[in-house]
């Protein structure tokens, strides 16, 4: 089910004190339309949202001391579950949003921070004192809830000019799935290595929150044969990759080389691996975050809905931009194009043809897919084996 929040609430505010600061405290939300939410659990209705981004902004003329933030899971306009955050916690969180522009991941990852919404207007990120024009950034806040929920809200208490301040913003809570209801990219039995979980890499990431990593095992439970030093070591390298849903091709790359070094080298620790990974990272978004994708194919499916294939192999992408493409059409094939350390398909559906530049996830639904593992009707998982037909 769709949940929307009333307008009352969007718009809503606390009493602010009777002085020059109040109503000069801005809250941004990137994405800013909404919050989706993802089942942890969905037999107990356990479900997941985060919030990846508020910047808290000062747009008076006087110094702002943030004093404590509050985020409230609400229903029906009452507060539920509530996360304060104040001194050392409070604290950290300034640090590091500071860090994070000051390290250029703001500008370098503009995806992430909504292609520079966040930062509008010339807003410098630091602590928790703010003198105008500058803001504060929570990033990243995990909550978890049971039983309905239709609206996340933040809650800034502060200091100004000896008056005590306050300021909220919300964002409707969301907890449905894709609109367009898509068959799997791939045929046959595959393994999801990753997924929306949050103790793997992309629920952390705002246009692949929802995504999927997708590989292929072996017998012998790993996604390669021999050392993994070659591509076609791997059991899923070259399979073909099928449009999941009707559309029209939106775009299309191809020639983009493979890098047999990106791979995890036989003998090489988590950490070594880590650090180089990291390398070739910044090495990749030096060309540009559309380098990441390597090869790739995106489908406009209507509804604001699109998705996205990626890593594809070189040579193999078979549409063009304008092209319409049929549900379970060939269009590539599994590669490791792009920003992979392994033959994989990366999948996801966002709300912008802009995947890489200016998207928000959306969860995927999907028709036809068997979890076998799985003892209830649910999404899939991070480490989910499934069975497409």
């Amino acid at each position: 089910m769709r949940l929307l929040l009333p307008a009352a609430l969007l718009a809503m505010a606390l009493p602010m004190a009777a002085h020059g600061q109040a109503g000069k405290i801005e809250i941004r939300f990137c994405p800013a339309a909404r919050v989706r939410a993802y089942p942890l659990e969905s037999r107990r209705r356990i479900e997941s949202v985060v919030l990846q981004n508020a910047a808290i902004i000062n747009h008076g003329a006087a110094p702002l001391e943030v004093t404590a933030v509050a985020i409230d899971l609400m229903r029906d306009g009452e507060a539920v579950e509530t996360r304060r955050l104040a001194g050392r916690e409070l604290a950290r969180a300034g640090g590091n949003s500071a860090g994070l522009q000051a390290s250029g991941e703001v500008t370098q990852i503009p995806v992430q921070f909504c292609g520079g919404k966040l930062v509008a207007g010339g807003v410098i990120f630091a602590g928790t004192r703010l003198t105008h024009g500058q803001g504060l950034l929570l990033f990243q806040q995990l909550m978890a809830f049971q039983g309905p929920r239709d609206a996340l809200r933040v809650t800034v208490h502060g200091r100004s000019e000896g008056h005590d301040v306050a300021a909220s913003g919300a964002l409707p809570i969301d907890t449905a799935m894709s609109r367009t209801v898509f068959r799997f990219p791939l045929e046959g039995v595959w393994w999801v290595g990753v997924g929306a979980t949050p103790h793997t890499g992309h629920r952390w990431f705002v246009p692949e929150e929802f995504a999927l990593d997708i590989g292929k095992l072996g017998g012998e439970g790993l996604d390669h044969r021999g050392d993994g030093r070659a591509f076609g070591d791997y059991y899923g390298y070259g399979a073909p990759v099928l449009a999941a849903a009707d559309g029209a091709v939106v775009s299309a790359v191809d020639g983009m080389a493979e890098d047999a070094s990106a791979m995890r080298q036989p003998g090489e620790t988590t950490d070594t691996y880590s650090k180089r990974m990291m390398a070739t990272q910044a090495t990749l978004l030096a060309k540009g975050v559309l380098a990441l994708a390597g090869n790739h194919v995106v489908i406009d499916h209507g509804d604001g809905e699109y998705s996205l294939y990626a890593h594809l192999k070189p040579g193999s992408v078979l549409v063009k931009p304008g092209q319409a493409a049929k549900s379970g059409q060939p269009i590539g094939r599994l590669g490791s194009s792009g920003n992979s350390t392994a033959p994989h398909l990366h999948f996801q559906v966002c709300d912008s043809p802009r995947v890489l530049l200016d998207c928000a996830g959306i969860p995927i639904s999907f028709k036809d897919l068997d979890i076998p593992w799985a003892d209830w009707v649910r999404p899939v998982q991070s480490g989910d084996v499934v069975v497409a037909r």
